[in-house]
């Protein structure tokens, strides 16, 4: 019974990185001054986001609550946030079929989806 549920974990795990992830300089093309909606599974909630050139985030969740914090990508290309409150969440950013991003730790846990990406800071943050 383990096994199985081990293999099932590997194979959902894989799922999570059918696609390769991004390079550095593909992640920061995608981010770097652009804005975002996606769906952050840690929180439950939906966001927009605005990543500023200089390394500023800021996010406002679909509840009106408005955070700010510091992002970054690292030379191996995983893509880090952080907010005062909390520790800094470096993952990597991987493809869908569907035109989404996934943020994707490590182990294969998906952490966030980025449902739409926006040239610019398009809800003036």
């Amino acid at each position: 019974m383990k096994r199985i549920a081990l293999l099932c974990l590997a194979a959902l795990s894989a799922s999570a990185w059918a696609a390769a992830p991004l390079t550095a300089e593909q992640t920061k093309t995608l981010i770097a001054g652009n804005s975002a909606s996606g769906f952050a599974d840690a929180l439950g909630k939906n966001y927009t986001a605005y990543y500023s050139p200089e390394g500023k985030l800021t996010q406002v969740l679909d509840n009106g609550k408005k955070r700010v914090g510091t992002w970054k990508i690292t030379d191996d290309g995983h893509f880090c946030t952080q907010f005062p409150t909390e520790s800094e969440r470096c993952t990597k950013v991987v493809p869908s079929e569907n035109g989404e991003y996934q943020r994707v730790k490590d182990d294969g846990m998906v952490t966030n989806t980025f449902k739409k990406f926006y040239k610019g800071n398009a809800y003036k943050y």
